[in-house]
């Protein structure tokens, strides 16, 4: 941990940290983030912040390195033809001199209500496509449920966000939902116009609106079952998605296999799917709007 490496490194995180700004789309919805969970862990980008990589120095980092090997949680993952039994002799005889202690038990993964008004904010720019992010906290404990009403909302290419919003209606350059089922946390990403926020933000929530009712044909259901099952199916094909999906599994306490989770989703009602959706509160709204003037 030399000071001279340690100011080096610095100065790459540093520059990965700013380079976020050339991605508006990115930027946009990393402050989505940020605000919705301002005193939550998970409003903390995972590269840090500028200001908390200054306060580094190579002794309190190889301070944090040392307490790291001693006392974080080791999650090992295997694919591959040899017998388990001579995976784990040997895993454990590589990692046997590492110097543990008292490991830290992850804290809880912590749930938080929308507040009673939803917040909006706005930052301008140099730009001319304003970006729209949008943020909703998720009640429900019914994961499938709440997977197949995000999928049908906007996490699709068939989804009503995309066919409607940006399609029929031209509100959009681009318009797509995700859910993070470990916070209850569902996010919209949009490129719009900047003098079309207004439309775009009621649009959104009117296609909200319409899952809430259970407004959809069954094709939409169907083509967002089959979505998800395909890309739970193609897991096998990589090594390193199948250790990314068991990974993130293990983080939130769950044991689903893709399989598990493919018979799940074919079990969901559409009563169960509006129900999931009707427990969407929206918590903040990001607008990254355009200068008048905007030339780039």
């Amino acid at each position: 941990f030399l000071s001279d490496y340690v100011e080096s490194e610095k100065e790459n995180l540093i520059d990965a940290i700013e380079s976020i700004l050339n991605d508006k789309r990115d930027y946009a919805d990393a402050r989505l983030l940020q605000e919705m969970c301002r005193g939550e862990r998970y409003g903390i980008d995972r590269l840090g912040t500028v200001t908390g990589v200054e306060k580094l120095t190579n002794q309190t980092l190889y301070r944090y390195y040392n307490e790291l090997l001693a006392t974080a949680r080791i999650e090992l993952f295997y694919c591959g033809s040899a017998r388990q039994d001579r995976v784990e002799t040997a895993l454990c005889s590589a990692f046997a001199a590492l110097p543990r202690g008292v490991v830290t038990a992850c804290e809880p993964i912590r749930r938080v209500a929308a507040p009673a008004q939803p917040r909006y904010l706005t930052e301008e720019m140099d730009v001319t496509q304003g970006k729209l992010s949008m943020g909703w906290r998720c009640g429900t404990d019914d994961v499938p449920a709440m997977i197949m009403a995000n999928l049908i909302f906007g996490g699709t290419s068939n989804a009503k966000l995309f066919l409607n919003v940006r399609e029929k209606m031209s509100l959009c350059y681009y318009a797509s939902s995700s859910y993070a089922r470990s916070k209850g946390i569902m996010t919209v990403s949009s490129g719009i116009e900047t003098k079309d926020f207004q439309k775009a933000h009621d649009e959104i929530l009117h296609q909200l609106e319409l899952v809430k009712q259970g407004q959809w044909e069954d094709w939409e259901l169907q083509g967002a079952l089959a979505t998800m099952c395909s890309s739970l199916t193609s897991l096998s094909d990589s090594q390193g998605a199948l250790e990314n999906y068991c990974l993130g599994q293990t983080a939130i306490g769950a044991e689903d296999t893709p399989e598990d989770l493919m018979a799940a989703l074919h079990q969901v009602t559409p009563e169960r799917i509006r129900k999931a959706a009707q427990s969407c509160q929206l918590d903040t709204v990001f607008f990254l709007k355009g200068k008048e003037a905007a030339t780039c």
